[in-house]
């Protein structure tokens, strides 16, 4: 494996490009590691290819016992102009070995000095919150001295959704949850999506013109509203101001808008419960610093997610709304919910400051047991797939809640890394099993699990009601999991 870099990535004809890079040899078996290349790697063999296809340089350097190289090399002064090439060869005693060959890429370009310089900045400081204001300001000037006046700027002032946890409490969930073992995108089902995400990122964007001052400033009010969301904006502003000459330069900067004063925090042993076994919530409120904060309401909400047929379509309600009410204090103070149905919870707490301005936290907690929506096609289904943590160690069991759309069924446990290391039949009679995987050493860093399932499931209307009186028809489904085995016993 290489790893390759240079100083600056676009380069003028005729300036020195550095180069620096290091090489791991990685196994590809199922025992495989990661090591030093060792004695059998001893130097790298660089062409660089210009923008045409000619070559500009060559040239070869040794590789150091750590597996590290570098060099450096001159562009003529007449080279192309565009994107450039390094190709690069490990040489030594690696034949046979995949992984010999590497190219970088950068590029030549010429470009015109600038006349003046732009630096945007907050005119007021922090901290920012909804429902009050801030100023910005950005300020041109030459390099040769002096403001740059009477300019024309232009702002590009994006926000979006954006988190914020305070310092000191790692282990509590601050916002909105995202679990980390969901991937990208939704996830098709019979006609409707599911999304990986809790919410989708919304980026708003607006526009502000205007002319600097005789000292080459301009300044840009900006007034936050109170959203129904009560989660931190994050707010991006690039001025852009152009000269005489029509020669622009940006400056940006950016800002945090918090909610309220106060955050409010949680936690829980577990990601998912058996059925009937309480969910434990832990809550914790703090200021912005993470101090915590005592003597304040806060609201908890539980509720059932189930899936309905609304409309045409397959949509999540809450039901079975279970509500608690607890004062913080300087320690996590906890409030206990009954699971006496399986399916996917979701937790809620509602914290006020002083302002009244509200803050709020959730995320998700799965209990076993639960169904999913019944697809009415034979097609590939999704299993859902929960772990009880986020990292292990070697000596760990790691424990897999699983989530089937249809029961009975039975299922194959596939657990690999580089290839399969093994699998294991199971069978599930109800709507979850919870299976379990021994963590080893020869784990790090991680291991890949897939589960299979195959089995029958009753036909449905396009209400999604079952059909009585009809044959089932045959249901398969499939998920994927990474668990993650970080290399921590070698730090």
């Amino acid at each position: 494996r290489w790893y390759v870099f240079d100083d600056r990535a676009m380069y003028r004809p005729g300036e020195e490009v550095h180069v620096k890079g290091w090489l791991r040899r990685v196994g590809g078996q199922q025992d495989g590691d990661v090591g030093l290349p060792g004695d059998a790697l001893r130097t790298v063999f660089y062409r660089v290819i210009g923008p045409q296809g000619n070559e500009l340089q060559m040239g070869e350097t040794q590789v150091s016992a750590l597996g590290g190289f570098d060099f450096a090399f001159s562009l003529p002064t007449n080279a192309n102009l565009g994107h450039a090439q390094i190709l690069l060869e490990a040489r030594g005693g690696l034949a046979g070995l995949g992984g010999q060959n590497h190219y970088h890429s950068f590029q030549i370009q010429e470009f015109r000095r600038p006349e003046f310089e732009v630096s945007a900045r907050n005119e007021t400081t922090g901290p920012y919150f909804a429902g009050e204001h801030a100023v910005l300001a950005v300020e041109a000037g030459y390099y040769a001295g002096g403001p740059l006046p009477n300019a024309e700027v232009t702002w590009q002032v994006s926000s979006s959704p954006s988190s914020y946890s305070p310092p000191n409490w790692p282990d509590f969930v601050f916002g909105r949850w995202t679990p980390w073992w969901y991937g990208y995108g939704p996830v098709y089902m019979e006609g409707f999506y599911e999304p990986y995400w809790p919410g989708a990122r919304e980026v708003e964007t607006e526009t502000f013109t205007g002319l600097t001052e005789a000292s080459g400033n301009h300044y840009l009010r900006l007034d936050f509203e109170q959203s129904d969301a009560m989660r931190p904006v994050s707010v991006l502003a690039e001025a852009t101001v152009m000269d005489v000459n029509r020669q622009a330069w940006a400056g940006t900067t950016s800002l945090l808008v918090h909610p309220a004063e106060l955050y409010v925090g949680l936690r829980s042993e577990r990601s998912f419960v058996q059925r009937g076994q309480p969910l434990d919530i832990e809550v914790i409120v703090t200021d912005l610093d993470g101090v915590p904060v005592a003597d304040r309401r806060v609201e908890l909400r539980a509720s059932r997610i189930e899936w309905k047929y609304r409309q045409g379509g397959w949509r999540e309600e809450e039901v079975d709304v279970q509500e608690c009410t607890l004062g913080s204090t300087s320690e996590p103070v906890s409030c206990t919910f009954e699971t006496a149905e399986g399916g996917k919870y979701q937790i809620v707490a509602t914290v006020t400051d002083a302002a009244g301005r509200q803050n709020q936290s959730q995320f998700t907690r799965w209990v076993s047991g639960g169904s999913r929506p019944a697809a009415r096609k034979v097609e590939l289904e999704t299993v859902t797939l929960i772990p009880d943590r986020e990292t292990y160690q070697p000596g760990d069991v790691a424990q897999i809640l699983v989530q089937a759309p249809f029961s009975p069924a039975e299922g194959l446990l596939t657990v690999g890394r580089s290839g399969f290391l093994h699998t294991e039949r199971f069978r599930i009679d109800e709507e979850t099993i919870t299976l379990q995987v021994p963590i080893e050493e020869g784990h790090v860093p991680n291991l890949v699990l897939q589960v299979d399932l195959v089995g029958a499931a009753p036909r449905t209307d396009e209400r999604g009601e079952i059909v009585a009186d009809v044959a089932p028809r045959p249901a398969f489904a499939s998920a994927q999991l990474s668990l993650s085995v970080p290399p921590l016993r070698r730090a």
